[in-house]
């Protein structure tokens, strides 16, 4: 877990690493990719009074209470629209200090100026909770049924400039419009290797039944499809990295031809699009161009990018900073920019933990979905399943839009209330989906990542066990290319004996009346799911009182996914268990003086989970 540091390098340094045979274009944006300011390979042809700039959302505050982040570094910032919450400031210098005195979503725009005197806006959003947290919705919104607009079918052949290497691109694009007046939130889309851009008809026209726009990038360029081939084989068979990131830059490119036509009055896609509403989509190795796009967010318009069974750039050597020409780096920290990830439980294309791990080193905001029993291809109209299917076709799509509509909604209506299925409670004990996910907030508190390189100590004191060995390693299996340079760790806890405990103490007793809840990523690696184990939490304060709280009981149930006997539920779940429900164990518990957490496993079947996993633990 990486909380939203963006990182910094000498740009003389990074230039001198890149080789000599990349454009003057590409060395300018390797410098600025490694300042963290943009990562295109070639800078966007921004449509002047159309292009928005970066979105870039803030770290969640609460009621009253200290607040501090910052815009990224390298510009200077001046307020031109909108408005931070009363109480809360921003300087010259992006940062973000105070304590807001009211609730909501606030959006505002600031102009941007660099030394070099590059100048652009910047979209912030920054929402205020109350100390309890209620405007957050108690039920997860379910958006699986179509919703009220029927759709118009259009296609397009446009000529684009692909960004990522200067090249005129001739493409066929599929527009699915909702029939609703207006400008519509507009979302890119593009295929994955083997499909055609209409492989995916009525996945789109769900999506625009709930008021989306939907533009389909057919893009032959990038990669091989079913019914054409590549213009050129080194974008697929030779170095498959390049077909993605080419793929990045002709979406990029359609998108500034569609909102040039958008914004031409006698154009009949006239005010067709929201500019301030843009997203990505892309299934399969139309995932990776997702990654390359999320990499390139900060120059790029993007409010929220979706992969879907994507792959991960950073498998590709070639990827690894400062980048093998004519390919550009994939560094492991993600851009702010939301993003929703979703993989197939039984994918049978992409080997695992391709996709999975994205959440891992997530910045922003990021919801992480495994569905269960899902496969690579089921998603599309009419390709046959790759893998062990256990849920139909219908299912598999219907599933995939509804979170895809929940994070379109959520970032293009602000409708903070979704911020409960996508970023908290709503999914808990879930049997359709795994759901793991970060919001950056100024409260959160993390306790242990395994990321320190220190298995003796966590994040704010030691790590001790009682009959069980704990080692801090990845859970996902090694399946080569570059992922060993990512250095993931997990806590990996083994239990001796029917009862073990991982207990991580804290330095000083901490007040915890400012958190809301205890949260933890949980798998286990056994095939009966959470049958065999019961799992505690166990909280002790500066005098040694006791308070217990559930998170699972075979036969009791709890906040983990009853076994169904179709997944085994070994990827990551996320729990949120609320301090409210902490029950003290005899006479008083304090939680002004909290000294450690006791994370208790106690063994129900000895033939159930060999080992569990244990990431991000924090309080939030």
């Amino acid at each position: 877990m990486v909380p939203g540091t963006l990182r910094r390098w000498s740009l003389r340094k990074v230039l001198l690493a890149v080789p000599l045979s990349v454009a003057p274009a590409a060395l300018y944006a390797a410098g600025l990719v490694a300042l963290g300011v943009t990562t295109s390979a070639q800078t966007s042809s921004a449509l002047p009074g159309v292009d928005p700039g970066p979105f870039y959302p803030l770290a969640v505050g609460h009621l009253g209470q200290a607040y501090r982040d910052a815009l990224p570094a390298g510009a200077t910032y001046a307020l031109v629209s909108g408005a931070l919450p009363a109480g809360v400031t921003a300087d010259a210098s992006g940062a973000v200090r105070g304590s807001p005195t009211q609730t909501g979503v606030f959006e505002a725009v600031f102009d941007s100026r660099e030394a070099s005197g590059r100048r652009y806006p910047v979209r912030v959003q920054l929402v205020v909770r109350d100390l309890a947290e209620s405007d957050l919705a108690a039920a997860a919104t379910s958006f699986e049924g179509l919703g009220p607009q029927g759709s118009t079918v259009t296609d397009l052949r446009l000529d684009v400039r692909n960004t990522f290497d200067g090249s005129t691109v001739r493409t066929r694009v599929r527009l699915v419009r909702p029939n609703v007046a207006g400008p519509r939130p507009l979302l890119l889309f593009h295929r994955g290797r083997g499909f055609d851009h209409g492989d995916y008809q009525a996945f789109h026209a769900h999506l625009a039944s709930w008021g989306i726009a939907v533009a389909s990038v057919e893009d032959t360029y990038s990669f091989a499809g079913s019914s054409f081939g590549a213009d050129m084989d080194e974008y697929d068979f030779d170095r498959a990295e390049l077909g993605m990131e080419s793929a990045s830059g002709v979406v990029e490119g359609v998108t500034d031809e569609l909102l040039r036509r958008s914004n031409d009055p006698a154009d009949p896609l006239a005010r067709a699009f929201d500019a301030n509403k843009l997203f990505f989509a892309g299934h399969s190795r139309g995932g990776g161009a997702v990654h390359a796009s999320h990499q390139r967010a900060f120059e790029l318009r993007m409010r929220g990018l979706i992969y879907l069974m994507a792959f991960d750039l950073r498998y590709f050597p070639e990827c690894a900073p400062p980048g093998v020409a004519p390919a550009y780096p994939i560094f492991d920290a993600q851009p702010r920019t939301p993003s929703l990830v979703i993989a197939a439980e039984n994918d049978g294309d992409l080997t695992y933990p391709i996709a999975d791990q994205l959440i891992d080193r997530a910045a922003g905001p990021q919801t992480q979905v495994t569905l269960y029993g899902a496969v690579h291809n089921l998603i599309s109209d009419s390709h046959p399943a790759e893998g062990n299917a256990k849920i139909t076709r219908t299912q598999e799509r219907v599933r995939t839009a509804d979170w895809m509509v929940a994070f379109i909604k959520r970032w293009s209506e602000n409708d903070a209330r979704l911020d409960a299925r996508l970023y908290g409670a709503a999914n808990q004990g879930s049997r359709s989906a795994g759901v793991a996910s970060w919001l950056p907030a100024v409260r959160t508190v993390v306790l242990e990542d395994a990321q320190d390189n220190d298995a003796a100590r966590n994040r704010v004191g030691r790590n001790l066990v009682g009959s069980l060995r704990r080692t801090e390693r990845s859970m996902y299996p090694d399946i080569g290319g570059a992922y060993d340079t990512l250095r993931l760790k997990h806590t990996i806890l083994s239990p001796t004996a029917a009862q073990s405990v991982w207990r991580l103490q804290l330095d000083a007793p901490m007040d915890t009346t400012k958190h809301k809840r205890l949260v933890l990523r949980l798998a286990q690696t056994g095939n009966e799911g959470w049958n065999g184990y019961a799992v505690w939490v166990r909280a002790i304060d500066a005098l040694g009182q006791l308070a217990w709280e559930r998170l699972w009981e075979p036969g009791q149930g709890g906040l983990l996914p009853a076994y169904d006997g179709l997944s085994p539920h070994q990827r990551f779940v996320e729990v949120h268990a609320p301090l409210s429900a902490l029950a003290p164990a005899a006479g008083a518990f304090d939680r002004t003086q909290l000294s450690a957490i006791d994370l208790v496993l106690v063994n129900r079947k000895a033939s159930a989970a060999r080992e569990v996993v244990v990431d991000a633990v924090r309080l939030e």
